[in-house]
Formats: C-alpha cells, structure tokens, sequence
C-alpha cells in the first residue's frame, strides 16, 4: 500500500470534546465514508495542554480530500465538527516518508518546523531521515503540501519519558541540537491518540 496524504489538524478544544470524545463520531462517520479515506481516524487532546487538540486522517491523495471539501456533504460536515471545536485551528497535509505507524502507540510526538533559510533543506533531510532509521521508522516526517519550508514529524513512543530519555542520549541528542540550529521549533507536544473506524 502507498504511503498517505496525511491531513492533520490542530485545533482549540471545546470542553464538551474534552469531557466527551464521542462527539466527533457523527463528523467521522460521514468523513469514513469518503472516497479515498483510509480508515481509521485518529484523534486526542494534547496531553501537556487538553486545550489542544489533533485529528489524523489518511487519504490516498490530497486530491481525494479536497474533492470531499468541494462537495455538498462538507457543509453538513463542519457544523457536526463545531461542538468540539472551542476556537481557532490549521490545517495541514504531509506525505511522511514511510507509513505513519506512530498513531498507533501510547504516545505520539508532534513536532513542527519551519526551515530558517531553504538552503537548510538538505541537511535536515539527512538529520531526519537519520532519526527516522534509529527509531525504525517509528518517527516519520515530511513537508506540508501547503509550505515546503514547514516540516511537520511525528513519532511513537511508550510514553513522553521514554521520548524525554530516547532524545537525552549522546547520538539523537547531537542530531537534535543541530536540527534546531537551522530550523525553528514551532510547535512540539504530545497526545495520547484514539482511532475511530467509523460504523
């Protein structure tokens, strides 16, 4: 199977989708119907602050997503996602370099970056791709779709200490020190995500 587009979206949480998951279900049941959509869909709050939350979802192109927000049924759909929504949130869409398999443990890092001059590109490349083989592909990264110079990584970890202790050690620590020297951190926590398949 091809590597996704993967749409990520960080948002304001409403209380209600703080004390109550369940109220995107009617909003992931019209989304898992989708043409294109690879179940399932994963979501949380961030577990450093619940007022933030994501939403992962897999499509087999940004094409696939994009005729879904051209279409009727995308009205119905972002007023069913309101209740959870408490205030602003961004979009983005990355093809990662291997299939995201973080999703799917205790804990997954969010990590963005924004590239301090593009001529870093290559060497963040190298220093990522390097990372993404330590952690046999359990971190994965790549550029959004919307700016090439914004890289958005995610990784799977047992819990945040294990990542706090992984990332202490001499070799990813080197690694990490020099990845922040060119890019900007914009944005790195953590969320313990649920799936939702869809009925």
């Amino acid at each position: 199977m091809s590597i996704p587009t993967t749409e990520i979206i960080i948002f304001e949480t409403s209380e209600e989708f703080r004390n109550d998951y369940s109220i995107l279900r009617p909003a992931f049941d019209i989304v898992s119907k989708s043409d294109g959509f690879q179940k399932p869909i994963y979501f949380g709050a961030q577990i450093e602050k619940p007022a933030t939350g994501y939403l992962f979802l897999n499509w087999d192109s940004l094409a696939h997503h994009q005729a879904v927000m051209a279409s009727p049924s995308y009205a119905p759909l972002l007023e069913v996602l309101k209740p959870a929504f408490g205030g602003p949130s961004k979009m983005h869409h990355v093809i990662f370099n291997d299939h995201p398999i973080a999703f799917q443990q205790p804990v997954t890092e969010v990590l963005l970056i924004t590239l301090k001059d593009p001529s870093h590109r290559a060497e963040v490349f190298d220093i990522l791709s390097k990372l993404s083989d330590l952690t046999k592909k359990m971190l994965v990264f790549g550029p959004t779709l919307e700016d090439g110079n914004v890289i958005i990584l995610v990784g799977g970890w047992s819990s945040v200490e294990a990542h706090w202790e992984t990332v202490a050690n001499p070799e990813p620590k080197a690694a990490i020190d020099r990845l922040f020297v060119l890019a900007n951190k914009d944005h790195l926590f953590h969320v313990a995500l649920r799936s939702y398949a869809g009925k």
